[in-house]
C-alpha cells in the first residue's frame, strides 16, 4: 500500500506552511497530507493528531511528520504511525514535564518576539518573522506572516505518560541556523531519535529547505512500506 506522509505545525501557524514540501512529493508521487491544529488547547491538538492519525492508518502506512510545538500533540496523539518525523520539534520523554523544559527550548530572541492578547491567546509580533524565517525565500515569509493564528494551547505541565513516538522508528531533524529553538535542545532530542540528521538551515525548513526535506521524506515512505513498525527506538 502507498504510504501517507501526514504534517503536523507548529504554533501560531497552520497546515498550509507544508506546501512547498507537499508540492515536491507531488512531483515525486508520494501522497501527503497537512492537519490543521485547532490551537484552542492541547488537548483539542493531540484529539485532531489522534483522529488524523486514526483515519489514515485504516488503509496505508503513516509517516507522522512534527514541526516544532507540533511534537507535543504528536507524542500524546500519534499512536498507530509507522513512523515518525520530529522537525526542530518538541520530544519528550516519559515523565518529563514540556512546560519545566521551556526556558531551556526556546531561543531568549524568539521569546521575545510575542505577547499575549486580552483573551489570553499567544500572538506573534512582526519580529517574529525574521528569527522564525531567517533563511527562508522573502516573499514565503511574507506570506506566512500574514497567516499567523492566535494559539491559545499551552504547552502542558503534566508528562506525556506514554509518547507515541516511542512505539515506532522515529528521525530528527536538527536545524542547526534555528534562532526559535536553541540548536542543543534539538540535539538533546536527537539523541533520543531512532536516526537523526542535521539541515543547514532556519526554523522552517518547509521553506529553506524543501527539497532536502521532501528528499528525506520520500526515504522514511519507502521504509514505512518495506518495513512498517519493524523496530523500536
Amino acid at each position: 500500500m502507498d504510504p501517507l506522509i501526514l504534517f503536523v505545525h507548529g504554533a501560531n501557524h497552520d497546515g498550509w506552511c507544508w506546501t512547498p514540501v507537499l508540492e515536491r512529493l507531488d512531483r515525486l508521487g508520494v501522497a501527503g497530507r497537512a492537519i490543521d491544529l485547532p490551537l484552542t488547547s492541547f488537548e483539542d491538538d493531540a484529539a485532531a493528531v489522534r483522529e488524523a492519525v486514526r483515519e489514515a492508518a485504516r488503509v496505508r502506512p503513516v509517516v507522522l511528520v512534527a514541526h516544532s510545538y507540533g511534537g507535543l500533540p504528536v507524542t500524546a496523539g500519534g499512536k498507530g504511525a509507522d513512523r515518525f518525523v520530529f522537525v526542530a520539534a518538541r520530544m519528550p520523554l516519559p515523565g518529563e514535564s514540556p512546560s519545566a523544559l521551556t526556558p531551556h527550548w526556546g531561543h531568549p530572541e524568539f521569546r521575545a518576539a510575542w505577547d499575549t492578547d486580552a483573551d489570553g491567546a499567544v500572538i506573534l509580533r512582526a519580529e517574529a518573522r525574521e528569527v522564525l524565517y531567517s533563511d527562508s525565500p522573502p516573499h514565503l515569509a511574507e506570506l506566512a506572516s500574514r497567516r499567523w493564528r492566535p494559539m491559545r494551547s499551552r504547552v502542558p505541565e503534566e508528562p506525556v505518560s506514554d509518547p507515541a513516538w516511542m512505539s515506532a522508528p522515529s528521525t530528527y531533524v536538527v536545524c542547526a541556523k534555528d534562532r526559535t529553538v536553541r540548536v542543543e535542545a534539538q540535539r538533546e532530542c536527537a539523541a533520543h531519535a531512532t536516526a537523526s540528521v542535521e539541515i543547514d538551515c532556519d526554523h522552517s525548513p518547509f521553506f529553506s529547505a524543501p527539497d532536502r526535506l521532501a528528499a528525506l521524506l520520500v526515504e522514511q515512505a519507502e521504509d514505512a512500506v518495506r518495513s512498517p513498525q519493524d523496530s523500536s527506538p
